[in-house]
């Protein structure tokens, strides 16, 4: 009889303990962003190893960056907002006061199943000790390296808002939420330094004047 107790209180806790966690999908293909034409919105912008304003293929890690609470503008105002086609990327998330996801399924493929798009099937919990729905920040990021911050090729999305939610159908998927962007080369180290060097000239120049 006690066994049988203890079972139910376990399997009472198990469940309590599902339905607390808050979760998404990182999930794109045929929703929203995928257009119907499943030809997502991740694309590549210039300096990078694609076919300028194309879907970015095969190659590369789709990400999630993400904290409590609506702080879209804040966020934003931090980052300079996605990634876009023009120019270089210089958009470190360091400091934009979002965390990296890093539990299960926080990342996806970008292109398997065409051209920027992503589907991971599999819940990625935000929140494990989440009550009830909540409201999230989030950016993705798209890599072609070991990590966002390390790779020569990347690119972010807008900060966006979405309701994690506790686990019940295949629903909440990023890709109905989640604004487009462009990977982009990130300047190398020398690029900075010249720069650097073309700036302090010019101020040079002008206290001489």
């Amino acid at each position: 009889m006690k066994k049988v107790l203890v079972s139910a209180i376990l399997g009472l806790v198990a469940v309590a303990s599902v339905q607390a966690q808050s979760y998404i999908r990182l999930y794109s293909y045929n929703t929203a962003s995928d257009n119907g034409s499943h030809v997502g919105n991740i694309i590549y912008g210039s300096g990078s190893d694609g076919t300028l304003g194309a879907g970015v293929g095969t190659g590369y890690t789709v990400g999630v960056y993400w904290t409590i609470g609506n702080v879209v503008a804040a966020v934003n105002s931090t980052t300079g907002g996605g990634t876009t086609q023009g120019g270089l990327n210089n958009g470190s998330l360091v400091g934009s006061g979002l965390a990296l996801a890093t539990s299960a399924n926080s990342t996806a493929a970008l292109g398997v199943d065409g051209p920027g798009i992503y589907d991971n099937n599999n819940i990625m919990v935000l929140d494990p000790s989440a009550v009830s729905a909540q409201t999230v920040t989030i950016v993705l990021v798209a890599y072609n390296g070991a990590n966002y911050e390390s790779s020569l090729i990347r690119g972010h999305s807008a900060a966006f808002t979405m309701t994690a939610v506790v686990p019940t159908a295949f629903e909440n998927l990023t890709g109905n939420f989640a604004p487009g962007f462009a990977v982009a080369a990130v300047p190398e180290p020398s690029t900075f330094a010249l720069a650097g060097l073309g700036l302090a000239s010019l101020l040079i120049f002008r206290r001489r004047k």
